[in-house]
């Protein structure tokens, strides 16, 4: 009798073992033949879970993010007594942790964009269809602060976008600097989430 072959869970090792080899190498490097071998896989094989490289590193980018997704849900389940501030301050420092332990897979991510771009995809797309759990997340918080009356009345969905930009602007960082701490990286995120806070009245002064 055949063994019964968990094709969900192949496909996950698959994209898995691929981002580590990509990280490694680098986008245009890696072959599809190395990537089978990765995998324990012959060509034909990986063929009938992807048909290009591309494809691959596309769906791991998207298991990445599904993973770091669902590890900050996890983390904020088990923070119930957290306010608005202090889930926003978490996130902070769960993405910038993220980022901080593979700078070289986060250059593998912006070479692969690049050749994209080059190739007249829109770039645009992928990045946003990425990144658009992680943006919910910080939105559904900040409507949650203001209804709160923790947070100032503002624009939930553009605050999304600025959080977004700032900790897009700390992986540039992180691929590109020298010298960099964690402790830089998240200043000007947290320098956003207080910049939300209402001014505390002091009931004496009422």
């Amino acid at each position: 009798m055949s063994k019964q072959v968990d094709h969900a869970n192949r496909r996950r090792e698959i994209l898995r073992k691929s981002l580590q080899l990509f990280a490694e190498m680098g986008f245009q490097q890696v072959t599809f033949q190395q990537l089978a071998d990765v995998c324990g896989l012959s060509r034909t094989a990986l063929y009938k879970y992807f048909s290009t490289k591309k494809e691959i590193l596309d769906n791991a980018i998207s298991q990445l993010m599904q993973g770091f997704n669902d590890e900050i849900v996890e983390t904020l389940v088990h923070e119930p007594t957290l306010d608005s501030q202090g889930k926003l301050e978490l996130i902070v420092n769960t993405a910038v942790d993220a980022c901080l332990k593979n700078p070289a897979l986060l250059r593998v991510i912006i070479e692969y964009l690049i050749a994209q771009r080059r190739q007249g995809e829109s770039v645009e797309r992928k990045i946003k269809r990425h990144t658009i759990g992680f943006q919910y997340y910080i939105k559904s918080i900040v409507q949650d602060g203001i209804a709160q009356g923790e947070f100032k009345s503002v624009s939930p969905m553009m605050t999304a976008d600025i959080f977004v930009c700032l900790l897009e602007s700390a992986a540039v960082r992180i691929m590109f600097y020298d010298d960099i701490d964690k402790k830089s990286l998240v200043s000007h995120c947290n320098y956003l989430i207080h910049s939300l806070m209402k001014e505390k009245v002091d009931d004496g002064q009422k």
